[in-house]
Formats: structure tokens, C-alpha cells, sequence
């Protein structure tokens, strides 16, 4: 993440925009932070409970010696048809059907608690999956369309870490809504990727297109992008770096070779 954001501090030229992402970044990382802290705070949970299941399962041990859970469970259901036999053989109709009740209530309760164990197993990997869904969608198409757009492709790192922290996945289906929590439109309906990235995007973060051929770039003294040598210390200019190596490779390898690059 550091290395990121000092790939910004040379990329962006205006301060308020190298601000603006960079505050982004750093409430994506506190995200980060917050859940690994719930997740910490989950397995410290689960230990301990873990810790008291062992603690029981060394008392009933103790208090059954050599027994299995199946020969304990075979006794009191004896001990239990036992009762019962007694209970029907003495008339006591009230507390036979109270027991038989009371069977079938945690016949029942142990039913529920298996069923829940099952929805909550399916309902965990559904969020799981629609999470890992959302993130390579909204990914392939941010970055599809800022490819189209004429990115710089050393910055669409930048345009993913903006994509995830904009659109949102609905039924389905990436969506921008603005502060309001309406959603934002387009020329057709809802805002596409294409238009997010075209006039959005260069609006709000111009700094991730490559520059006018001829444009005054940071660090060359008020020259002409084209009179300077982008590889040299005391020009260094990535972004204008990527322009000549994508425009005429040729020019970018006598550059470098000026600058002993």
C-alpha cells in the first residue's frame, strides 16, 4: 500500500487530487484493518468455546469411564423405555404422555439446531460467493473499460482500488449510487463502466490518462514535455515514461541511454 501511494505522489500533479486518492486508500486500508480485527476477535471466541467443549467432554469421560457416546446413549434410552414401561404398567396416563412430550420437544429442538447448522453452512458460502463474484466483475469491467479509455496501464491499479470503493454488486449487476444513495445515469438508464471510465473518471482523476503530446510535465523546469528527457533525476516523470515508450519504443531506448538509465 505505501509503495502505492508514493507511485501516486510522482504520477498525480495536482495536490487536492493526490490528497483525495490517497485519503481513499487509507479508509480501504482501515476497512481492511476493522475486519481483520473482527476475524481476530471471532477465533479468540471460538477457542474459548472450543477450550469449554474439552473441558465437558473430559468430566462425561470421567463419569462414564470406558463407555462410548453409543453405549451411554444405548443405557439411557433403556433406562428411559424403562420408565416409560413403569409409567403405562402403573396407569399414570398424565406423566407418560408428559415424557413422551418432552421427547419429542428435543427430538424437535435437535432437528431445528441441525437444519439451522445446514442454512447458516449454505448462507456463509452464498455471501462468500457473491462477495468473490462482485469483486472479479466489478475488477474485469473497470478494467476493460479504462484499458478502452486510454488509461495508463501502470495506473489501473488505481482505477481498481476506485471501482471496488464506487460500485457496489445489486441482483446481480454493478451499480454507482451518488451521495444520496441514488443511483447515477447515464446517456441510457444507469451509469455503464464505459461512460464511468470515458468522462467520469477523467473528470474526477485526470491524472490516470496519459498527457497532451507537447503538455508542461512536473519536474522539467517549464520546458516542453518533448525537450526533456523524463528519465533523468532531475526530470523523472513516469507518467511521461509511459507516454514514449508506448508512442515510439525507439525514442524511449535513446532517451534511457541519455540518461544512463
Amino acid at each position: 500500500m505505501d509503495e502505492l501511494i508514493k507511485m501516486l505522489e510522482s504520477l498525480i500533479v495536482d495536490e487536492g487530487e493526490r490528497q483525495k486518492v490517497i485519503d481513499e486508500i487509507k479508509k480501504d486500508r482501515n476497512g481492511l484493518e476493522s475486519n481483520k480485527q473482527q476475524v481476530l476477535d471471532e477465533l479468540k471466541t471460538e477457542r474459548a468455546s472450543r477450550k469449554q467443549l474439552e473441558s465437558t467432554v473430559e468430566s462425561l469421560k470421567g463419569a462414564f469411564g470406558d463407555r462410548t457416546p453409543e453405549d451411554v446413549k444405548a443405557m439411557m434410552d433403556r433406562l428411559e423405555n424403562d420408565e416409560l414401561a413403569r409409567l403405562a404398567a402403573e396407569g399414570n396416563t398424565e406423566k407418560l404422555l408428559e415424557k413422551h412430550k418432552e421427547r419429542w420437544e428435543a427430538d424437535r429442538k435437535s432437528s431445528e439446531a441441525a437444519l439451522q447448522s445446514q442454512i447458516d453452512e449454505l448462507t456463509t458460502e452464498r455471501d462468500k460467493l457473491n462477495s468473490e463474484l462482485s469483486k472479479e466483475l466489478i475488477d474485469n469491467r473497470a478494467m476493460a473499460a479504462a484499458t478502452k479509455a486510454g488509461v495508463i496501464p501502470e495506473s489501473l491499479d488505481v482505477v481498481k482500488m476506485l471501482a471496488k470503493s464506487q460500485w457496489k454488486l445489486e441482483e446481480g449487476e454493478p451499480v454507482l449510487r451518488d451521495e444520496k444513495g441514488e443511483i447515477v445515469t447515464g446517456k441510457k438508464g444507469a451509469l455503464t463502466f464505459e461512460e464511468w471510465a470515458t468522462e467520469s473518471l477523467r473528470e474526477t482523476h485526470s491524472y490516470l490518462f496519459p498527457r497532451p503530446s507537447g503538455a508542461d510535465l512536473r519536474g522539467n523546469n517549464g520546458n516542453q514535455g518533448g525537450k526533456s528527457n523524463p528519465w533523468k533525476a532531475d526530470s523523472m516523470n513516469l507518467t511521461e515514461q509511459a507516454r514514449i515508450l508506448r508512442e515510439d519504443p525507439a525514442k524511449a531506448e535513446r532517451m534511457k541511454a541519455e540518461a544512463g538509465a
